[in-house]
């Protein structure tokens, strides 16, 4: 670990235990014993003198950061910022070259060679156990790929709420019915009223996929390499994120999309795009009893121009103005590409619209990988051989789970033509 890291720690400890000591003295109210104030003294004279060390070896970095350094070491200090990701992505290059048994090295060597400046990979990589071939991406690592998810799928980029599993399963608990409250005369019986309560189970699931690398890209130490693994990863995760959140089935294996979770909230519009069909889904949230809404829209590319162009009968355009500036009758929306678009002649999709913030999503543990370099993947209908060639195969996974609080937070209109005229 980091010098710098573990002295705030230890200060942060110190502390600690100060703001103790005095908390247990107040709620007792009384002062501190003598024998208190001498320990409370020898604390803060130790978070004084570890508050020095911190300031003086954080100068001593930041004058070497500013020496020509030799070698390796010019192309970034030991203190080097990096992208949020990318270090998570060093992890697994070097952990699937360890991995992969043709190594004579260990893995911290490998992480030594390749990223001579990285010292917290290095530290990580110290840390972390292999079994059989596989990794988990320490959680501090994983924690960079969240933001990264964020920005790339639509789904996390809506607000949704993320929850975390310790042990693979959370119920929460839902108000489904409120209390009433009436007026009532002096000296007259209140009308008793029942809050009634219901819950909605998150279960891990697993989140699987196989990305196929280059060995020559794996040996790599270029910022380039180390980007492509991590856009690789974050891509396939947030686009199977993104579809899942829409359609997933709820079955053992799946989680639950909004198109199941609120099948109830479907408008069945079988027909083109209207303005009234606009209304009536803005309508239907807010009529809905929803506690501060942040409401938004989801829809697909293919879409974009008939509700651009939308027309009133005097030829005045609709929505125009406001989707310059990227809202749709008043709300946000994103162009959401894993829309589904049927493939008959109307190529029939959907609109989403709906307060995100009522969409869970559960997350049990950080990213797993296996790795090989003899295994076999397929693609489309044709089994492809890592041996050969000369690729290593990485399998991830994720274990997380997706629900809906609240199902009158969203409403999706089906079945609506994308191309084709008004029946």
């Amino acid at each position: 670990m980091d010098k710098i890291l573990q002295m705030k720690q230890k200060r942060a400890g110190l502390i600690k235990q100060m703001r103790e000591m005095v908390a247990g003295a107040q709620t007792a109210q009384r002062s501190l014993t003598e024998d208190e104030k001498t320990s409370y003294e020898a604390l803060r004279n130790q978070a004084a003198g570890l508050a020095d060390d911190i300031v003086r070896e954080e100068e001593l970095r930041e004058l070497e950061s500013k020496l020509p350094a030799p070698g390796v070491m010019a192309s970034g200090s030991r203190d080097e910022k990096l992208e949020p990701g990318i270090r998570a992505a060093r992890f697994v290059k070097v952990a699937l070259l360890c991995a992969r048994g043709h190594q004579m090295e260990s893995v911290t060597d490998i992480a030594a060679r390749m990223y001579p400046q990285d010292e917290q990979l290095r530290a990580v990589m110290t840390e972390s156990t292999p079994e059989d071939g596989g990794y988990t991406i320490p959680q501090n690592l994983y924690n960079e790929i969240i933001p990264l998810l964020r920005q790339t799928g639509v789904t996390r980029s809506l607000g949704v709420s993320e929850l975390p599993l310790p042990n693979g399963n959370l119920n929460l608990v839902k108000q489904t019915g409120a209390a009433n409250f009436s007026w009532v005369g002096e000296n007259k019986p209140i009308t008793s009223s029942k809050v009634t309560l219901g819950s909605m189970k998150l279960s891990a699931k697993k989140l699987a996929g196989i990305i196929p690398i280059s060995n020559e890209l794996l040996r790599d130490s270029s910022l380039a390499a180390d980007r492509f693994v991590r856009d690789e990863m974050v891509n396939g995760i947030a686009e199977s994120e993104d579809i899942t959140a829409l359609y997933g089935s709820g079955t053992e294996y799946s989680p639950k999309g909004v198109t199941v979770a609120c099948a109830d909230q479907k408008i069945a519009v079988d027909n083109v795009l209207t303005d009234e069909i606009i209304y009536e889904m803005v309508g239907k949230l807010l009529s809905a009893k929803l506690n501060n809404p942040v409401l938004a829209w989801r829809i697909p590319g293919v879409l974009w121009a008939k509700l651009y162009g939308m027309q009133t009968a005097s030829g005045s355009y609709i929505f125009r103005d406001e989707m310059k500036d990227g809202k749709l009758c008043g709300y946000p929306f994103v162009i959401d590409n894993n829309i589904k678009v049927g493939d008959d002649i109307n190529g029939k999709t959907q609109i989403f619209f709906g307060d995100w913030k009522n969409f869970m999503i559960g997350v049990e543990s950080a990213l797993e990988i296996a790795i090989s370099s003899d295994a076999s993947f397929t693609d489309g209908d044709k089994s492809v051989s890592a041996f050969e060639n000369d690729l290593t195969l990485m399998r991830a996974i994720v274990r997380e789970d997706f629900g809906v609080r609240y199902n009158e937070a969203f409403v999706w209109a089906d079945g609506v033509f994308s191309k084709g005229t008004k029946e």
